[in-house]
């Protein structure tokens, strides 16, 4: 079983002592990385509120004459966290492998292999000099342990690699969301509850303001509930909360909120990613998607009931942040513990994409002062006039709700929440790239991104090659125009758009937090290879196989940020070891990504750390994997330049599958916290984007490894090495169905490889 062996052996990962010169970092050690040690053993009185309130709104409540008694609440303009971004450093790649025959019957390995393959596999490798086939391993780092047993020298994958990297960054999230958040937001919930209950009963003479303040009341209940069953909630709020409740766990769909009386997709609560492997995890995921989602609106919009729903909402927000910069969470400011979530997220996946706490404090003190009285919010005139402020600021460029396309949904979605989720450039894509970005359908037959709608058949799907594609990708663009994912009012305008913008970004953008990393990290597999690579990464085919690189790779990044990263949406028309091999492994000579890869990984490790958030396990694991990139970035330089393998690099590829799978191995303690069984396989799910109008969402899936054998270059002639692989699956799912990794893992048949890849596995 995956991750049941505890490391009880000093690991000879002094094999990994490469050099750590790839990013503008002071260098760490190349010792061995020590063997991890076991792990050690390891008031609710309810001040009086006012009644419920009707969950909406209906014509505008008349302004209220101002209060002669009510608190103030100190306030202060917050500036947002910032982090320092690690460049790496720029590599001198000069590519001189002279092309080679890739002729299976020519290879100096042949007695193992030409019984081995198929007629049809021995054609490939002749015509590509690689082949791609199914396998019965279901990690990927077992392709490389049994390699040895198969008498083949192995082929080191950035793909292992990177789904390495994944591991490592998945379970330091959970380890961090165990350690850490739950505890805190439990008691921030609480601290918000009584500070909500407090401000309803200090505003009792202000019917506006006590309404909002209640509705505050029942928004931090119900994220206390999701959190602990049996966390209190006010009697004044019960049934709005006992109905929120029921929509959630029902997690149907689309339905009008009790308590802000507009529609929510319920369908979001169901957990997903790592967090179907525990109670608590679940509870986690339904309390932060809460925290999340809901907006507070500035004005969704002008008729004259929402433009009050848009003044109720603002005054929800500035309650909020008042309390926020007011309560204890025992001894400690509110403010500190929500910085104490926030701003490891932002390090993890990014910032709010909405406004948040940061920018309506900073509007607050310009319209309001240093000092928001609650009188002051039952003022019309005032609340309009911060309105109209906070209405400059940045709107939202990720739809992540139902917006109809005769609506702006940048100014009907513009508002604060109270823990956003995350601008992450992907989503921001496919935003641009569906309906109504993008218009009606062009086109014949019925491409994998079109649907029909009320106001006909629309983009109303983008695809994982949208994004390579914007990232510069030429091969992916080729396919999209061949698979009529391309025939649409106004696509290719939209993409020359976009592929000028990302182009034009600046180093430090790539390089802010971990979740872009890892996107730059990826990028320079997208890129062709030509002159002085080795034969096999000249043709299209490894175009291809790289391009199914990105898409696993990438889909194991959403699936570990699923609930942080923020979701897009179709706007709605309203219409045991053998004796070594003979011949020594060779390294997938990308020698950017692994610059980056070790740049990213670093990152991780200082960047936690720096914060008290890593332990001694996770920290020996991320420098080991450094170590190990390091070496495989400077061995692929070596490759590049026709040098040979020193003794020791030839010994660390021969034993890759051990290093990996002890860089992946946990104590007793992190595998009965935060894994399951369903960590016993590689195979990930997650959906990346919702179309209201077909009621489905789009699904990305990373399924058990394949095997990869490939004809390198070596001293003597050509031979046949093996390594893993990504599998990657692209489908739709009904919305009401979202997948989890336990579903996904029993799916059985699973959808079809997209043809581009398909054409590259050979079946045994």
């Amino acid at each position: 079983m995956r991750h049941l062996v505890r490391l009880t052996r000093r690991q000879v990962l002094w094999l990994l002592a490469g050099t750590l010169a790839g990013c503008a970092l002071k260098p760490t050690a190349t010792a061995p990385v020590p063997t991890p040690k076991p792990a050690e053993p390891t008031s609710t009185a309810s001040a009086p509120t006012p009644k419920p309130v009707e969950p909406t709104s209906t014509s505008p409540a008349p302004t209220e004459p101002p209060a002669t008694t009510g608190r103030s609440y100190l306030l202060a303009a917050l500036k947002a966290p910032g982090f320092a971004a690690v460049m790496p450093e720029s590599l001198n790649i000069k590519p001189a492998v002279k092309a080679y025959k890739t002729d299976p019957r020519a290879v100096l390995n042949q007695e193992d292999v030409l019984e081995r393959f198929t007629p049809e596999q021995l054609k490939a490798l002749e015509e590509w000099g690689f082949v791609i086939t199914p396998s019965d391993e279901k990690q990927i780092y077992d392709i490389y342990i049994h390699a040895r047993s198969m008498g083949l020298p192995v082929f080191v994958t950035t793909d292992a690699l990177l789904h390495t990297f994944h591991i490592l960054y998945d379970y330091t999230l959970r380890r961090v969301e165990y350690d850490h958040f739950v505890a805190d937001l439990k008691g921030l919930m609480e601290a918000m509850l009584s500070a909500s209950e407090a401000q309803a009963k200090e505003a009792s003479a202000l019917k506006s303001v006590a309404e909002a303040a209640t509705r505050n009341m029942a928004f931090f209940a119900v994220a206390g509930k999701l959190l602990d069953p049996q966390a209190r909630v006010p009697a004044a709020v019960r049934e709005l909360v006992d109905k929120e409740l029921a929509l959630i766990q029902a997690h149907e769909g689309f339905g009008r909120s009790p308590i802000f009386g507009y529609d929510e997709d319920y369908s979001q609560y169901v957990p997903r990613g790592h967090y179907t492997r525990n109670e608590t995890f679940e509870r986690y995921f339904r309390a932060m998607m809460w925290l999340g989602r809901m907006m507070f609106r500035l004005r969704p919009g002008e008729r004259p009931e929402l433009i009050e729903m848009g003044r109720r909402e603002t005054r929800q927000a500035l309650l909020i942040v008042a309390a926020l910069q007011n309560a204890k969470v025992g001894d400690e400011p509110a403010l500190a513990v929500w910085e104490r979530i926030y701003e490891p997220t932002v390090f993890f996946v990014g910032k709010a994409d909405d406004l948040s706490l940061y920018e309506y404090s900073e509007v607050i003190s310009r319209t309001f002062g240093n000092q928001l009285a609650l009188d002051a919010l039952a003022d019309d005139a005032r609340l309009d006039a911060f309105i109209q402020a906070a209405r400059t600021l940045r709107p939202p460029k990720i739809v992540s709700s139902l917006v109809l396309d005769v609506e702006n949904p940048a100014a009907v979605t513009q508002g604060f929440r109270f823990m956003g989720q995350r601008f992450v450039p992907d989503s921001y894509i496919f935003q641009q790239l569906v309906y109504d970005k993008v218009k009606g359908y062009q086109g014949q037959g019925k491409p994998f991104t079109m649907e029909p709608s009320l106001a006909g058949p629309v983009r109303a799907f983008p695809r994982g090659l949208d994004i390579a594609a914007v990232l510069g990708s030429e091969r992916a663009l080729e396919i999209l125009r061949a698979e009529g994912d391309t025939e649409y009012d106004g696509y290719e305008e939209q993409m020359a758009k976009l592929r000028a913008e990302f182009a034009g970004l600046p180093p430090e953008q790539w390089t802010e937090n971990l979740y872009w990393n890892w996107l730059h990290a990826l990028r320079p597999v997208l890129e062709p290879k030509g002159e002085g690579y080795p034969t096999f990464m000249r043709s299209s085919a490894w175009t291809d196989k790289n391009l199914n690189t990105f898409l696993g790779s990438w889909t194991e990044l959403r699936h570990d940020t699923i609930l942080y990263a923020k979701q897009s949406y179709t706007i709605k028309a309203t219409g045991l070891l053998p004796p070594p091999p003979k011949l020594p492994g060779y390294v997938e000579p990308e020698p950017e990504v692994w610059n980056r890869l070790l740049c990213l990984a670093r990152l991780m490790r200082k960047g936690l750390g720096d914060r008290g958030l890593l332990d001694q396990e996770f920290a020996e694991r991320l420098e080991g994997l450094e170590n190990l990139v390091a070496t495989l970035r400077d061995i692929s330089l070596d490759e590049l330049a026709n040098q040979p393998l020193g003794e020791a690099q030839a010994k660390l590829i021969e034993n890759i599958g051990s290093w990996l799978k002890a860089i992946t191995t946990f104590e007793e303690r992190t595998q009965k916290e935060i894994t399951s069984a369903a960590d016993e396989r590689m195979a990930v799910v997650a959906d990346v984007h919702t179309d209201p109008n077909s009621g489905q969402v789009l699904e990305e899936g990373v399924g058990d490894p394949l095997s990869l054998y490939v004809i390198v270059p070596g001293e003597g002639g050509t031979y046949v090495t093996v390594g893993g692989i990504f599998s990657h699956y692209e489908f739709k799912q009904p919305m009401s169905a979202r997948l989890t990794d336990e579903a996904w893992q029993a799916l059985e048949p699973k959808p079809p490889f997209a043809p581009w890849f398909e054409a590259l596995v050979k079946p045994w």
